[in-house]
């Protein structure tokens, strides 16, 4: 299926001259095209919830609440609350997608489908990327088949079998290479939808990144 483009872009989000990690999704959904954020809607809770879980400080900081999925969700309070915690994410990580349009089925759907594999692997989107890629990242956390193919230029065998892994001495090459990037590490984490599912795992591969980085851990997490 050939999917339809929202006509609205949705670019990184992060502080260009801090953030250490640049973390790629897959493609934004209406949550984001309205919001022009990226991980703004379910992906934004799971990297929220994933973060707090495995103890990092800065999320931590950030007491559990429900996150508002959509910019019409009606509680003030947690929309408040979410407002926080993307401005400290901000600081922390630059949030993209392998696609910088929704996705979907048709004009009238409110549904997600994947990306076309040609428009990913695109010089447009390439160069679009390319331009978010700063000097102050060290780290790309890869989330998704789609976004490990618009960091490699090639699809992906087996990624349930990748989750949580580091990326190899060739692969960081290839991508440093693509991107015009100097990333040092790397990890394929698999789309956010799994990091709670499989939340063990995440959270070993998180306090792993944050250790590379030198951000400090929680021994225990606040409720």
């Amino acid at each position: 299926m050939k999917p339809v483009y929202d006509t609205r872009h949705v670019p990184a989000h992060g502080d260009e001259l801090n953030t250490t990690v640049f973390l790629m999704n897959e493609a934004p959904g209406p949550s984001e095209a309205v919001s022009g954020i990226p991980s703004f809607g379910q992906q934004g809770a799971n990297i929220f919830h994933a973060l707090r879980n495995a103890g990092i400080s800065w999320a931590v900081a950030h007491q559990r609440f429900v996150w508002p999925i959509n910019v019409a969700a009606n509680d003030p309070r947690c929309h408040s609350q979410k407002d926080s915690f993307l401005i400290t994410r901000a600081h922390h990580i630059t949030c993209t997608n392998a696609f910088s349009r929704w996705p979907k089925p048709s004009d009238s759907s409110n549904s997600v489908c994947p990306p076309n594999m040609k428009d990913i692997v695109s010089l447009e989107n390439i160069s679009r990327i390319r331009s978010e890629v700063h000097a102050t990242h060290r780290v790309i956390l890869i989330c998704g088949a789609y976004a490990y193919l618009a960091c490699i230029g090639k699809s992906l065998s087996h990624p349930a079998a990748r989750e949580g892994t580091v990326l190899t001495t060739a692969e960081i090459q290839v991508l440093n290479e693509r991107l015009h990037s100097r990333f040092e590490k790397g990890w394929y984490m698999g789309h956010t939808r799994r990091w709670l599912i499989r939340k063990d795992a995440t959270t070993a591969s998180l306090r792993l990144i944050a250790e590379f980085l030198g951000w400090s851990l929680e021994s225990e997490i606040n409720p």
